[in-house]
């Protein structure tokens, strides 16, 4: 199963690893992280293998955590806190329930162990569970473009998250004003107020999110790392 294919419905994978820093040993060996994954390993897309990447020993290649910074929560103070709700990773796809509303949503993640951090076969990946309720309609997987990671996101809040999408950009050198950034679809309805695009600044990317969360979606919190 290759991660960048949109899945229906998405597949709770719990994996055992710890984030690390970036001073990781670098070798020429092909060997793969230590994690274990619930899925068959994937194969990586067409024109994705950079023969230029070193690999890197271990699951060390974003930034080490002291460089994550929260980007400025959306929604109310009600439901249920979850902190990072993924490790340190590369957020590459989110799946959500809305209606009038975002009522749950979903993440897609991958852990790189190449230094350019593009996701080829032997990365850890998963989804995690919905974060919400059950109400509204199931939408479609959203999937970055091959090479890119979530860095940002836009949509309405108030009182809870009334609509939510995300920003992607390239992995290895994001940059939010790039113009190749690409955008997904804005699910929910249209009541709350627009906070606009929140993104990383360059060369970070989003690698988890704070929830809140109990019916609906209440409050969602991007975390941005240093890329390297």
């Amino acid at each position: 199963m290759n991660p960048f294919k949109a899945v229906l419905p998405v597949c709770i994978v719990v994996l055992s690893f710890a984030a690390g820093g970036c001073s990781a040993t670098v070798d020429g060996s092909e060997e793969t992280g230590s994690a274990e994954v619930a899925t068959a390993n994937p194969s990586p897309s067409p024109g994705e293998f950079n023969p230029s990447a070193r690999h890197i020993s271990g699951l060390d290649v974003l930034g080490p955590t002291f460089t994550e910074g929260a980007l400025a929560p959306h929604g109310g103070g009600g439901g249920a806190f979850t902190g990072h709700v993924t490790p340190a990773a590369v957020i590459f796809g989110v799946q959500t329930r809305s209606g009038t509303m975002v009522d749950a949503i979903s993440f897609g993640y991958y852990q790189p162990v190449w230094s350019d951090n593009v996701w080829r076969t032997g990365d850890p990946f998963a989804w995690t569970g919905f974060y919400g309720g059950g109400g509204g309609g199931l939408n479609a997987a959203f999937i970055c473009p091959a090479g890119q990671g979530v860095i940002g996101l836009r949509g309405n809040s108030g009182s809870r998250v009334d609509r939510i999408g995300v920003i992607c950009g390239n992995v290895n050198s994001p940059n939010p004003v790039d113009p190749a950034n690409t955008y997904s679809p804005l699910w929910g309805g249209g009541g709350g107020g627009w906070f606009g695009e929140d993104k990383c600044t360059s060369n970070r990317l989003v690698d988890s999110f704070n929830i809140r969360s109990g019916s609906a979606l209440d409050n969602i919190q991007a975390i941005c790392i240093a890329a390297h």
